[in-house]
């Protein structure tokens, strides 16, 4: 990469910043461009050249992340189930909390704009997928694939709704315990634990 791609490749980086910053503290409709390029320092038609529109601007915010699947496969390593639950809920918590003003703009934005809507249930998806198929290869699990499915929904969104909705991922750790030790003994116990009941 020579030095002026670097430095155009620099500055798109610190308007995505800046415009990732600025839609979390106030939203996407109370932040014009160019409030963002004067944060950002950069000349107004600058934003324009990188994303020609701001719709163009969240859309980068909200589709230029890790994918989940990367993520959480390289933290679940552990041979049972508990392991790796322990991985996976302790692995998203941090990244959700690390990219949480990105998480904020997709849980905000997502309720008047189809785009990020769609963006956000392919992410919760793949998350999803990703902790069910991490799940079904540990050496304990007795579950249907069903049920897996379904334990896997649970922990996706109870460590999403801590982390970004509800801002409590610092007093969610015994809740998350909690889940994981009921997650656990349902899918590594013969019919599940309700139906033993």
């Amino acid at each position: 990469m020579t030095a002026h791609a670097h430095a155009r490749h620099t500055k798109r980086q610190v308007i995505i910043e800046t415009a990732e910053r600025l839609f979390a503290e106030h939203g996407y409709d109370a932040t014009s461009t160019a409030r963002i390029a004067h944060e950002a320092g950069v000349p107004s038609g600058l934003v324009f050249y990188h994303f020609a529109t701001k719709l163009d601007l969240l859309l980068a915010i909200v589709q230029e992340r890790p994918s989940p699947s990367e993520v959480l496969r390289s933290a679940a390593r552990g041979r049972t189930v508990r392991r790796r639950l322990q991985a996976i809920v302790a692995t998203m918590a941090e990244e959700l909390e690390h990219d949480r003003a990105a998480r904020i703009i997709v849980f905000r934005e997502a309720q008047g704009r189809p785009e990020i809507a769609e963006r956000a249930a392919e992410l919760f998806a793949e998350a999803t997928e990703t902790v069910a198929d991490v799940l079904s290869g540990a050496d304990d699990v007795v579950a249907e694939p069903d049920r897996v499915q379904t334990a896997a929904e649970l922990v996706v969104s109870r460590v999403f709704l801590d982390t970004v909705a509800l801002g409590q991922a610092d007093t969610a750790a015994e809740r998350h315990e909690a889940m994981i030790d009921l997650v656990a003994d349902s899918l590594t116990t013969p019919g599940g634990r309700a139906q033993q009941d």
